[in-house]
């Protein structure tokens, strides 16, 4: 037996054992408090010498201990309320500590490790939402499920921790071929965020998530029934809470995913909208800006800038109170990873038709996996592209540029920056990149937002008045 066989095989029975005491921990929790507490001190202590050990940065670690303290009521809710789910929860979580200590290892090196990976399953979807990012139709691509495999695979390897699963829509394709639930058992030490309008989660499918447990739907809102249906089809709230009733029985956790715009900016920061989406059994909440990309976008429903600063007072003020919920903001959540994640700092995104992009967000494509895989291109490998490609290469050397983590985006936050990397060339237009994206009519609204957003950031605490005064009682931040 050679060392590498016995250091894997090791490593499975070490995993198999943690997995195990896992299972156990997390069924006492759920009937017994004291047992609950324990198991959540635990996870706590492990993430917290993670980032303690690992994070060079005072005030980010300061910011990312708070958050790790705010995500306690959400932690005990999974665990009363979807078990099945929390194993798999706790578990990743020992795993993204790990990967945490790996990914700092990696940096320090000079390499690239992303946490995260999104890939779209199929372009194509059921619904004709007007203004659609994806610039989703009935018909389009659709990524072989063996490619999604290698993808996966290859993306592991790296170090994520979570496969974020986007289209079109990904139930399409669960409908077609299972690949959806297929791709979560054959990964079980992953996680799969699954952005979906909902619509073809049925008893069949709701019960194929309870019994994998490592499936995590985020459903797509507008607002209430009415802005929901208003954009997506009459019925379709209705057709959501349906599945959101399945998905509870099976012992789901799914949560919501919500495109503010300049329309529904201040329903969604509402404290109404977040407790009704806590009331139908939303566990997470990610919170996405309008982008003026796809199928035929509209720059006057882009946000303000008081809207956008609303939306995160509005956020912070959540995780304080202690709302039973986990919620990201795609955008003013820069300054708990250190700016922006894309470009394969973090994460990168991955079309239907094998286009890669440095962000789900980004119109703008620079390989295809088909070429990769089948030796066609330079790079050996999805590692070998994403640490060696030229763009992507200077996209992260154009984050590194920016000083203000609040306003971390290259693509609406810094658009010289996108369009300075982009006159090098090795690039070309993504299937979602609009006329005028770069220099026309939408560049200028870019333009205009992103002056907006780092003119009002001058007038704007760097931290939120009730994060500082959390910090204030919380000391040092250590883990009791």
């Amino acid at each position: 037996m050679s060392l590498g066989t016995l250091a894997e095989g090791t490593s499975r029975l070490k995993d198999a054992i943690v997995r195990s005491a896992i299972a156990v921990t997390v069924s006492g929790a759920r009937r017994i408090p004291s047992f609950r507490e324990q198991v959540l001190r635990a996870v706590a202590r492990r993430l917290y010498r993670a980032y303690v050990e690992n994070e060079t940065d005072p005030e980010l670690l300061a910011l990312q201990i708070w958050f790790g303290r705010s995500l306690k009521p959400f932690l005990v809710r999974l665990l009363r309320e979807r078990p099945r789910a929390a194993k798999k929860l706790v578990h990743l979580a020992y795993v993204w500590a790990s990967d945490v200590e790996r990914r700092t290892r990696a940096a320090a090196e000079g390499g690239v490790t992303p946490a995260t990976i999104v890939i779209e399953p199929t372009s194509r979807c059921n619904l004709n939402c007007p203004g659609c990012y994806a610039k989703s139709t009935h018909v389009g691509d659709d990524l072989p499920y063996e490619t999604m495999v290698r993808i996966v695979a290859e993306a592991r390897d790296m170090g994520i921790s979570l496969v974020t699963v986007s289209g079109g829509e990904p139930f399409l394709r669960e409908s077609r071929d299972g690949a959806v639930t297929r791709l979560a058992a054959e990964f079980p030490d992953l996680g799969f965020l699954v952005y979906t309008n909902a619509t073809l989660i049925g008893p069949e499918v709701a019960a194929r998530l309870g019994e994998l447990g490592n499936v995590f739907p985020a459903i797509s809102v507008e607002g209430h029934e009415r802005e929901s249906d208003a954009r997506r089809g009459e019925g379709y709230y209705r057709s959501a809470r349906r599945a959101r009733e399945l998905l509870a029985k099976n012992e789901v956790m799914y949560g919501f995913s919500g495109t503010v715009t300049r329309a529904n900016a201040d329903l969604l920061s509402s404290d109404e909208f977040i407790d009704r989406r806590i009331q139908e059994g939303d566990l997470f909440g990610w919170y996405f800006l309008l982008q003026p990309i796809g199928r035929r976008p509209d720059p006057s429903l882009l946000v303000t800038p008081e809207q956008r600063a609303h939306l995160r007072d509005q956020i912070y003020r959540w995780r304080s109170q202690g709302k039973p919920i986990f919620i990201g903001d795609f955008w003013n959540d820069g300054v708990l990873v250190g700016g922006c994640i894309a470009g394969g700092r973090y994460y990168f995104h991955i079309y239907a038709n094998g286009d890669i992009s440095p962000c789900v967000f980004s119109p703008i494509s620079c390989g295809n996996v088909f070429d990769i895989f089948s030796g066609r291109s330079e790079y050996k490998s999805l590692a070998d592209f994403v640490n060696r490609h030229p763009f992507f290469v200077r996209f992260r050397e154009k984050q590194r540029c920016i000083k203000d983590w609040r306003a971390p985006c290259l693509l609406i936050d810094h658009p010289e920056h996108v369009r300075d990397v982009c006159a090098k060339g090795q690039w070309f237009p993504g299937p979602n990149m609009p006329e005028g994206y770069l220099d026309g009519e939408i560049a200028q609204a870019i333009d205009d937002l992103a002056r907006g957003w780092n003119e009002k950031l001058q007038e704007m605490p760097r931290v939120p008045e009730c994060v500082r005064q959390a910090l204030a009682r919380g000391g040092n931040g250590k883990v009791a």
